[in-house]
């Protein structure tokens, strides 16, 4: 008896010092959890970054003949249907850079060309582990481009569009707090143009990278 009295003091005694090292964060694992996403809800994203364009515009002419890059902002709007299903509206604005051979060009014309392109669309995106602290995901999104040329007092204004028929996802997000989160990304889309100025339509790409913030309502 004397031994049992002795062995449940001692028990008490080591939760008793258990407890008060957890409550002065001796051991973290015995701490709570922080807060998580919302289950599910409106997401808001804003995303910069940084372009490249491959492929053809159609028949020899290549992207890379007309820009040597971009700076894309973009912005997302849809919902989680659960932490990891996302669907949403995506809207992108590229300011694009003109290449060495269209100002070349421009130059011979006493003028200087600019050039633009936009991108919206849809997206679908799956995020793998929604609540841990690094969160990486993927999706595929489609969508309808728009590009634009200005060669001032020349040829005025040139406008291509066509369909952006996929759309590859990739990121990951790093979690600040319960409703915000922030990551790179990057994401490779084919589309192909079919205005009526462009006899033989050729498959385009662009692969953009970069960094891209959310918010969780």
């Amino acid at each position: 008896m004397k031994r049992l009295c002795v062995g449940l003091c001692l028990a008490v005694v080591v939760l008793s010092s258990g407890r008060a090292a957890a409550q002065q964060g001796v051991d973290p694992f015995l701490k709570a959890a922080p807060p998580g996403p919302p289950e599910s809800g409106v997401s808001v994203g804003l995303s910069v970054g940084y372009g490249l364009p491959m492929g053809n515009v159609g028949g020899s002419v290549a992207m890379t003949d007309l820009f040597a890059g971009a700076l894309p902002i973009q912005i997302d709007l849809g919902y989680r249907f659960t932490p990891n299903l996302y669907l949403g509206a995506f809207y992108q604005y590229s300011i694009a850079f003109t290449s060495s051979t269209l100002e070349a060009a421009c130059a011979f014309d006493g003028v200087s060309c600019s050039g633009s392109d936009m991108q919206f669309g849809l997206a679908f995106v799956y995020t793998f582990l929604p609540y841990s602290s690094f969160a990486p995901y993927a999706g595929l999104g489609i969508g309808w481009e728009i590009l634009t040329i200005t060669v001032p007092t020349v040829s005025g204004i040139t406008t291509w569009s066509g369909f952006q028929f996929a759309r590859l996802i990739v990121g990951g997000d790093f979690r600040v707090g319960s409703g915000f989160r922030v990551g790179p990304f990057a994401n490779f889309s084919l589309g192909q143009f079919s205005d009526s100025t462009i006899a033989s339509p050729s498959i385009h790409t662009w692969l953009q990278f970069g960094i891209k913030g959310t918010v969780d309502l």
